[in-house]
């Protein structure tokens, strides 16, 4: 089984709040999370990988949905 999570990280890169993939609309609870702390979403593997999947401040994303 799969199981990624999403991990909110703060402008000042800090640790927010993580969401769980297995939730239907996690990613999308996240980017909205991230728009509100101005920060970003990693998406992260079960081999403990991270990769960016949202950034506020980037002028285009990777993900959105």
């Amino acid at each position: 089984m799969n199981n990624k999570q999403y991990k909110v990280y703060t402008a000042a890169g800090e640790y927010h709040h993580v969401y769980n993939s297995t939730l239907e609309g996690a990613l999308g609870w996240a980017i909205d999370c991230a728009k509100i702390v101005r920060g970003s979403v990693k998406e992260v593997c079960n081999d403990g990988k991270e990769t960016v999947v949202f950034n506020c401040n980037q002028k285009a994303n990777v993900r959105t949905n």
